[in-house]
């Protein structure tokens, strides 16, 4: 840095002056006051800078390349490692310095082409110094200053470090410290303060006799300005063309759930995430713009940190749940062909970018996150079954009923024991209630951050526990997450990302068939045997007269081991080189490795459902891993060319993930004292190795004409491994374009509408979720006869197929995005049509061939809707009072099935897809009613064994008789339209939010009834049974048939089981209070409940259960789901 000059000397004395020495110092001041032509044109230099939050360290330099300048100051200049944020377009260099340093109390001099700083607030462009002393001098006799202090935060309460404070009207100002905290020296009580910060909405406040003065920004334009995450990069909003949808952190934080992808429910129009069950650390079913695939799956694909990672889905465990939902910072949907374009193969279904929280410039900072909670099954939650006395009476009447319907008299004598006196039973054993309770749920996270230019580093640990509302089921998670960034070149960035996570749980089935559900059979098992015996012991013989002798669930549940623990890590690391203005050259290494271990043992003292112990102890154990590693690099160039601006991305990416397990299964263990396999006396063993690897290059441009006219075009070509050799690549394109409407000059001005922009889509997409050896033929063991003896080796199971190849999805999406009112409003508005083509399915082949089927690419299915979304600003005064709303609505058409009549799916064949209906149809017989007298019975047409009193079914296909022949579409398992409604207020220092969700029109089917309105007396039953037909006199509710005659033809699927599962959920309420220290830090304290309201005309429970999970052939099924509970929690947020 070079020497700074000798401040000039005032006169010591006005007697000594003489008229030279006037001479010389009007010379000098005529100089000091006309800038040379040199130095106007370096100041008047047109800058665009745009940053937030950086060191001024950081802004100077970029100046100085921009300006082709270099800035001298002492080191001890401690302004200059203070975080600020700027927004200047084509303005002049002075000003912008302006903008930069006088709120920090710096001046500068221009001298040649270097820029000299100093404290102060005198500014000069000439090589002449100031008269600083005779500034100070005349200031001296100012009245005297006193000192304002305050806090500024955003209106969520966060505190906004970087805001310029300036007194209005003067140069005097000063920014606000890593806290949000300011402290300004201001000349009396007259003057005005502005609040500034880089895209909020700047605010004047009059000092008046205050010595403190807290102030909330509002956003300014937030929703067009700002900067969205998007496949292999970031793109600011105004200038985005796809339909990309993004959810901040502070939006879902505060939300007690397992998982990242339980945030979004009711958050984004046209993404439909339902949670099917309650099962610690379950997976959810999340479906953009609908379903499509028959046999390659729906599920989108989520990317974390730009790492495609697998996902998929299961009742039990939910590879999301690994990663601790705190650690997010924003979350973004790709929902159009146009954004997933550049995932190639796996974007058909939409994808999920998911972003983590990196550590800024800055203070170091500590943040500390806890909540402790209940779980509470709400009471609609609960099927409604008979207790003890109701299910006597049951029997009583079913008896008296036989007698009658066999022209017998009723004998007294014939009832049992057990049953003589129902009153005197009372309510019995309601196993359900035995089965669940209500559990704690505690989660507990600490983050140390801390940031310079050269090196900024963040550190996560974490700890969940959710225990489940059924006993001896939980999720436990231990979590760590470390990101390090830094800048060892001014060009050359790098990074490492660590995110290892170990999960413990304890498992058990509760969903489905009475055969393993243990909650099926809580609802079956007869109410008047008890839990335990005299002596303390478990009732191993849960029965009464007529039901099945069944083992005793609760002992099943508690005494049975089913574990499994899971260590996971993802890791990422990068450098990042930019060896020209606006070129960056990136290579990242990304690996996602898994272990994971599964211990069952069953003892003998358990017994099952039929089957009372003892029965022999089973065991098994199974070791899984799992290495996916990914390379990619890319170059990305960024230029401005007049009114052109073009960024261009070209990359290479690989991909490889290896899979193997081990199982092992042991039975006749010797006792039970020794649980591990290698204790049994017969032992079997299975194993699993696979692997894929995917090659792939990609490129896109993005262009902007005159900030009016944007073009986006990608393409990605994929090769798998998991299709044929002759079809293993494909091409991905798709294009983009928009068109800012009020950037053109016909276009009416008006104050109201800030912007709008009309853009519209076309893609291809890919679905690669299949086998990973689905074209090689299949082969299993078999024995041969050779010359009359046996000899072992090998069939062919299937035949290959190396045509086999990609299912791709084309899609066309038109929409518009408006930014009204100052950007207190924005909507954005779109329509789509999605066609999924290239199924991949079995097809019927002659049996000549030796072979049934063959897998192949078929079909046809389309996908249309609207999507609507508003966000507002609604009160921006002392009640801050914001709201998100969307709505969306999803039509599915099957087109083509490759020829096949229909497609039967589901548990017990529930739902049907045939060309002209969307997939998953509800399917099964249409219930008409009881069979009420025998002239009614004499005139419909029958199945077999149908009495007076049985089920009366549709005829459908008119040939006069009921049988599997009249099953048909029953009713829709799809929402008309679904909706989410997100209110946020803050007042003072209290703040409150709302998350509302909505569905309408859709159907669910409560196939779980073929057991708990089985009228045949060996399972318990629900207490609507009690008003089943009886007589032509006594009729019942007319849904529920007698006890006589054939009854198993009322356990058929049918219409009467498929309800209305419309519903509006409240799935969060959070209210907090920010507390306010004399210390330098901050705490907030909140209360939250999740899923706390429900409205629906649904009785079976959460209206979003599904047995089948993520299967889109078989969706709305409930079949006995795991409780969603209603969770009660108190938290607090501190940050030091």
């Amino acid at each position: 840095m070079k020497k700074r000059r000798q401040p000039f000397r005032l006169l010591r004395s006005f007697m000594r002056l003489t008229f030279y020495q006037l001479l010389l110092a009007a010379l000098f001041t005529s100089l000091a006051t006309a800038r040379p032509v040199e130095a106007q044109r370096i100041m008047e230099q047109r800058i665009t800078i745009q940053a937030e939050n950086k060191p001024v360290k950081t802004l100077l330099n970029q100046l100085g390349r921009l300006a082709d300048v270099r800035f001298a100051y002492r080191s001890g200049l401690s302004q200059l490692n203070q975080p600020v944020s700027v927004n200047a377009s084509n303005q002049r260099l002075s000003d912008v310095l302006d903008m930069l340093l006088k709120p920090l109390q710096l001046s500068y001099r221009l001298q040649g082409r270097q820029i000299i700083l100093k404290p102060g607030t005198s500014t000069q462009t000439s090589a002449i110094p100031s008269i600083e002393p005779l500034q100070q001098a005349i200031a001296a006799m100012a009245p005297a200053d006193r000192t304002i202090t305050g806090q500024v935060t955003d209106e969520t309460g966060n505190k906004l470090p970087g805001v310029s404070v300036v007194v209005k009207g003067t140069s005097r100002g000063t920014t606000t410290d890593a806290n949000g905290q300011y402290k300004l020296v201001i000349p009396d009580d007259n003057v005005v303060l502005v609040y500034s910060f880089v895209g909020s909405v700047s605010q004047e406040v009059a000092a008046g006799s205050r010595s403190s003065i807290d102030v909330t920004l509002q956003s300014d334009n937030r929703s067009l300005s700002e900067v969205v995450v998007i496949g292999y990069g970031n793109q600011e909003r105004r200038n985005v063309t796809g339909a990309v949808a993004t959810i901040k952190a502070e939006a879902i934080k505060d939300l007690p759930v397992t998982s990242a992808d339980q945030k979004l429910a009711g958050q984004i129009a046209g993404v439909q995430v339902s949670q099917v069950t309650g099962t610690p650390g379950g997976g959810v079913v999340i479906r953009v713009r609908g379903a499509g695939s028959i046999g390659a799956g729906d599920d989108p694909l989520y990317v974390i940190d730009g790492f495609p990672v697998n996902n998929s889905y299961s009742r039990s465990s939910n590879p999301l749940s690994l990663l601790n939902p705190d650690d997010i910072e924003s979350i973004s949907v790709l929902k159009d062909a146009a954004s997933t374009a550049i995932y190639g193969s796996r974007g058909s279904n939409g994808v999920i970018l998911i972003t983590t929280k990196r550590a800024k410039n800055g203070a170091s900072k500590v943040e500390f996150s806890a909540y402790t909670g209940l779980q509470v099954i709400p009471g609609r939650g609960k099927i409604d079954m008979m207790n003890a006395q109701e299910w006597a009476q049951f029997r009583v009447e079913a008896r008296q009923d036989l007698a009658k319907f066999q022209g017998k008299t009723f004998d007294p004598a014939t009832i049992p024991a057990d049953y003589q006196n129902p009153a005197a039973l009372g309510a019995g054993t309601n196993w359900y209630d035995v089965l669940t309770r209500t559990a704690p749920q505690q989660s507990y996270n600490l983050t140390f951050s801390k940031g310079s230019e050269s090196l900024r580093s963040l550190l996560s640990v974490g700890y969940f526990d959710q225990q489940g509302t059924v006993k001896n089921t939980s999720f436990k998670r231990y979590s760590a997450r470390l990101n390090v960034e830094g800048s060892p070149r001014r060009n050359i960035n790098v990074g490492l990302n660590l995110n290892p996570s170990f999960v413990d749980r304890k498992l058990t089935n509760t969903e489905g068939h009475f055969n393993d559900a243990l909650l099926t059979q809580s609802l079956l098992n007869s109410p008047v045997a008890p839990v335990y015996n005299a002596d303390g012991t478990y009732n191993q013989n849960i029965t009464s007269t007529d039901l099945f002798v069944n083992a005793n669930p609760l002992s099943i549940l508690m005494d049975t081991k089913n574990v499994s623990s899971t260590f996971r890590t993802l890791g990422n690391t990068f450098i990042d080189i930019s060896p020209v203005k606006g070129m960056h050259l990136k290579s990242t290494f990304n690996i996602d490795f898994t272990t994971a271990r599964f211990d069952f043992f069953k003892p003998s003292t358990v017994g099952a459902f039929r089957n009372p112990p003892p029965q022999p102890a089973t065991g098994s154990a199974t070791a899984n891993w799992l290495l996916n590693w990914l390379n990619e690099n890319t170059l990305t160039y960024d230029r401005d060319f007049g009114k052109h601006h073009a960024d261009v991305l070209v990359g290479y990416t690989v991909q490889k993930e290896k899979f193997q397990s081990t199982t092992t299964n042991g039975s006749q263990f010797p006792n039970d004292n020794v649980q591990t396999v290698n204790a049994a006396t017969q032992i079997t063993a299975s194993a699993d190795y696979q692997e894929w690897r995917l090659l792939s290059y990609l490129a896109r441009l993005n262009y902007n004409f005159a900030d009016r006219y944007l073009l986006s075009a990608a393409i990605r070509r994929d090769g798998s491994s998991r299709f044929g050799p002759n079809n293993r690549f494909a091409n991905f394109p798709s294009v983009s374009a928009g068109w800012r409407l009020t950037s053109e000059p016909f276009f009416p001005k008006v104050n109201w509408l800030d912007e709008i922009k009309v853009r519209a889509s076309y893609g291809l997409a890919g679905n690669n979720s299949i086998g990973n050896y689905t074209y090689i033929p299949g082969i299993s063991t078999d024995n041969y006869n050779f010359g009359g003896s046996l000899a072992s080796g090998f069939l062919l199971g299937s035949l290959a197929n190396n045509q086999l190849g990609w299912e791709r999805s084309r899609q066309f999406d038109v929409g518009f995005d408006a930014s009204i009112l100052a950007g207190r409003i924005y909507v954005s508005a779109e329509y789509y049509q999605r066609h999924t083509e290239s199924m991949l399915q079995s097809l019927d082949i002659p049996v000549a061939s030796g072979f049934s089927s063959a897998i192949t690419n078929l079909g046809n299915v389309q996908n249309k809707g609207v999507e609507f979304s508003v966000n507002s600003h609604n009160t921006t005064g002392r009640l801050k009072w914001d709201t998100d709303f969307n709505i969306s609505a999803n039509r599915n058409k099957v087109l083509d099935i490759g020829g096949k009549a229909q497609l039967i799916s589901g548990d017990v064949s529930t739902n049907i897809t045939v060309v002209g209906q969307p997939m998953g149809m509800f399917y099964g017989y249409v219930f008409q009613g009881i069979v009420n007298t025998q002239t009614e019975l004499d005139g419909i047409p029958k199945y077999g064994g149908q009495v007076v009193g049985s089920v009366k079914y549709a005829d459908t296909n008119k040939d006069g008789k009921v049988d599997a022949n009249d099953r048909t579409i029953i009713g829709s398992p799809y929402p008309t339209f679904i909706w989410g409604l997100t209110n946020r207020l803050k007042y003072r220092d209290f703040d409150l939010s709302i998350l509302i969700s909505g569905v309408q029109g859709a159907k669910i089917m409560d196939v779980y009834k073929r057991f708990t309105t089985n009228i045949d007396g060996v399972f318990n039953v629900e207490a609507s049974v009690k008003d089943r037909w009886r007589s032509p006199e006594q009729p019942g509710n007319g849904e529920i048939p007698t006890t006589n005659g054939s009854t198993s033809w009322s356990r058929e699927v049918n219409s009467l089981w498929v309800k209305d599962a419309s519903f509006i959920a409240v799935r969060n309420i959070t209210l907090g209070y920010n507390l306010k220290t004399p210390w330098k830090f901050s705490a907030r304290i909140y209360t939250s409940a999740q899923n706390p309201l429900l409205f629906t005309p649904y009785k079976g429970g959460w209206p979003e259960l599904n047995f089948q999970g993520n299967n889109s052939l078989a969706p709305g099924v409930n079949y006995t789901g795991y409780p969603v509970p209603v969770t009660y929690t108190l938290g607090a947020n501190f940050q030091f």
